[in-house]
């Protein structure tokens, strides 16, 4: 058998899957509820007129996953990545669109939601995926029900509620990389109408790249020898989670659960990996053009007397770093049921305190380094809203939405060994919005859709100015104060005609916006600005079927998103804004492509599935960004523009799984798991520098589980990436010093062990 990886589906599902011994009994698909509907009368995935993927607490288990960056390798068209500089902050793209860097004032165009709570600050949002009921991946902008910076698409995470009888689930792994993890639930009653819960995460995991002084050095540059340094391993995690619940049934019609969350997470600092390349950037020509090959101008490692190491795990820093996370978070979901229809509440608090420091340069050399930077957020919101199934042709749901939230940004940059700068600023923010969504069957056949939401926004921002702040942020000699306010008006109308109950159809149309920011990064007054929202109309047509008594799903949708107002933080020229990066309504552009999903249960016991998408972005018009780097905005910049690819975008990704089940004679089930995915190339960067490319790349998990004949306890062997491919997550030009990547795992494997009561 030969099989191709590169554009068409590798047929690991056929890799023997033997079907050998006593077969499951064949059952059809389970339909997942979605979170995202807000319906008084819950929806399932097939149900749904929009492209999503649900994940119910079975898909989480079977696959392994530890984080939401798990998630994303099973979903395609998204990249649910780490921001690569920053550990545990994420950087989410979903069908092109996301932000791609680690400038906290530049707010997500994927908008995580846990529990029905917007995470406003994204550290520490990637979200253990232990004890979840479900995860929602959504794609396209839902402005309507959930509002700003969702222009790409939102994730949504929702915890498993308490049970009425007692329970109790635990599970240890041990793994390479001196992983070992222990996770645990308890549950039960505890007193009339009164049920409790309590989640425990425990996970510790050395890095995956060892900092040993790898590499060659000129010590010429240090006449008097290597200065000293530490060394270690990075990025590790050393993560506990404690998550207790309480849910009250006050009466037959009132329920309310009451989730808090305490996260600690000592991860040590991001990885950067110094790129070794011979590539001269040309100001005014396009970056793919540049040839990288010997007889170059310039070799860049040689720059500093540094030649990095082959090994991708090996790198060599001068400054070990950490990173320490702390969250506190606290939600109420309460439900009363009034017959004719649904009051819901869910209010949430959550505060994040997040240390850093890290080696940036990813050489032996202090060049650029972001050095015991502090941060903290707090935020508040609540959502009340009705929903009602009025009759069999028409429901609803209207709801208001407020939210606030306040943080501090302390960096520090330690430049060329002496030169040192800091930059400090708070910014408060504040919205408040009124939504509202319309079902009416027209015929039992034809059903139609209408809603839209108001948002007001408030922002200010107090700034000391990259430079002019003391390094302990006691104090700023260059301070800026700045407000603006916003309103939007996201509507959104929609058609669904289902041809058979097994079959359906819908097209739709829907507005989003992404809030205006500042720039914390700013280093000058001027750059501070902000900018005005970033606004997106995207049409969605799409088909959906089960087939073989529900044994089978196919689903397709096509989509094409207009942006207008594009939100770029790029090296710009700007009137009394230096060099400093700058972010700029840049332009308008244009996103189209296609996603399919196909589960299928072809004979008993026996699992397969598949997704695949496409995505097709270009810059339409570009307004105010020096694309070509030659010190002009005009129109030289919008046609060079035009040609090039979005950055962290595969135009091609996909998914495939088989999983096949067999009773034992002995009794108990033996259940047999292996995934791929691919990644086409995509450039990291906006300027589509060659050597900050990313290579297309597969990567291929496989588990074997053996679950008792009572179903209670489960053994399992597991390994992910077991090809071994290398890959990044993030890599960047340090300024005009040098180039890095960030991230990426290599093969992982481990056994695990659960029980549950």
């Amino acid at each position: 058998m030969r099989i191709e990886c590169k554009r068409k589906l590798p047929l690991l599902m056929s890799l023997a899957f033997l079907s050998f011994g006593q077969n499951i009994s064949a059952a059809p698909i389970e339909e997942i509820i979605v979170i995202s509907s807000k319906q008084a009368a819950g929806i399932s995935t097939q149900e749904l007129a929009g492209s999503v993927v649900t994940f119910n607490e079975a898909a989480l288990k079977q696959s392994f996953t530890v984080d939401l960056v798990d998630i994303g390798k099973m979903v395609a068209n998204a990249e649910l990545n780490n921001v690569g500089t920053y550990a545990s902050y994420p950087n989410f793209f979903i069908r092109g669109m996301g932000v791609n860097g680690s400038t906290r004032t530049n707010d997500p165009k994927v908008g995580v939601f846990v529990d029905g709570i917007y995470v406003g600050y994204n550290a520490g949002a990637l979200s253990s995926t232990f004890d979840l009921e479900a995860v929602e991946v959504l794609r396209g902008p839902q402005g309507t029900l959930l509002g700003r910076n969702v222009t790409g698409g939102a994730v949504l995470v929702k915890s498993k509620r308490p049970g009425n009888e007692f329970g109790f689930n635990a599970e240890v792994s041990v793994g390479n990389y001196g992983t070992t993890e222990f996770n645990a639930s308890v549950e039960g009653p505890l007193g009339k109408n009164v049920f409790g819960k309590v989640a425990f995460v425990k996970m510790d995991r050395d890095g995956y790249f060892e900092d040993n002084n790898g590499g060659s050095i000129d010590l010429n540059i240090y006449p008097d020898g290597m200065p000293d340094t530490d060394t270690g391993d990075k990025v590790g995690m050393d993560l506990t989670i404690v998550r207790p619940m309480l849910r009250f049934e006050f009466s037959d019609n009132f329920e309310a659960t009451v989730i808090a969350e305490f996260l600690k997470n000592d991860a040590g600092s991001a990885n950067s990996q110094n790129v070794a390349h011979n590539c001269v950037p040309i100001p005014g020509v396009d970056n793919r053009n540049i040839v990288c090959g010997e007889g170059s101008q310039f070799l860049a490692q040689n720059r500093w007397g540094y030649t990095p190491p082959d090994d991708k795990y090996e790198i060599n820093h001068d400054l070990i770093g950490y990173t320490e996370l702390e969250t506190n978070s606290i939600v109420l979901d309460a439900t009363w049921d009034l017959g004719h229809g649904i009051v819901t509440t869910i209010a949430g608090y959550r505060d994040v305190e997040y240390n850093s420091s890290t080696d940036f340069d990813g050489t032996p050399f202090t060049i650029f380094h972001f050095n015991d930077n502090k941060e903290e957020q707090d935020q508040t919101s609540i959502e009340v809203r009705y929903s009602s199934t009025f009759s069999d042709r028409f429901n609803f749901v209207v709801g208001v939405n407020q939210f606030q939230q306040n943080y501090s940004i302390g960096e520090r940059r330690n430049f060329f060994i002496a030169l040192n700068s800091a930059t400090y600023s708070e910014t408060e923010h504040d919205t408040f919005g009124i939504f509202g969504e319309i079902n009416f069957n027209v015929t039992d056949a034809l059903s139609l859709t209408a809603g839209g939401r108001w948002t007001k926004e408030e922002k200010s921002i107090d700034i000391g100015i990259l430079g002019s702040c003391e390094l302990d942020f006691s104090s700023c000699t260059n301070n800026a104060s700045n407000e603006k306010d916003w309103s939007n008006f996201s509507p959104k109308v929609a058609a669904q005609y289902q041809f058979t109950d097994d079959m359906m159809a819908y097209a739709s149309w829907t507005r989003g916006f992404a809030s205006g920011v500042f720039n914390a990064r700013a280093a000058t007054l001027d750059a501070v600005g902000p900018t005005d929202p970033e606004s997106v109309d995207s049409i969605e047509v799409g088909f959906k079927t089960s087939f073989l008594d529900g044994r089978g799903i196919f689903n397709i949708a096509y989509f094409q998103a207009d942006y207008e107002d594009l939100i770029l933080f790029v090296n710009n020229p700007c009137d009394n804004c230096g060099a400093s990066l700058i972010n700029f309504n840049a332009g308008e552009a244009e996103i189209s492509g296609f996603e399919a999903e196909v589960q299928f249960q072809p004979v008993e016991g026996l699992r397969l599935e598949a997704s695949v998408g496409t995505v097709d972005p270009e810059f339409t018009s570009i307004k105010y960004f020096d694309a070509n780097a030659d010190g002009v905005v005009d129109s030289k910049d919008n046609a060079l523009a035009r040609t090039w690819d979005f950055q962290k975008v595969a135009e091609l990704s996909y998914n495939v799984a088989g999983t096949y089940t067999m009773n034992m004679a002995q009794g108990g089930s033996l259940m047999t798991r292996a995934a791929y995915s691919w990644r086409d190339d995509y450039m990291t960067d906006l300027y589509n520098k060659p050597w900050l490319q990313q290579k297309s790349f597969g990567l291929l998990d496989a588990s074997l589980t053996y679950t008792s004949p009572n179903q209670s306890v489960r053994v399992s062997v597991y390994g992910k990436n077991l090809t071994d491919e290398e890959y990044f997550d993030y890599a960047a030009d340090v300024g005009t010093l040098d180039s890095a990547r960030w991230g990426g795992a290599p093969r992982t494997y481990g056994v695990r062990v659960s029980y549950q009561y």
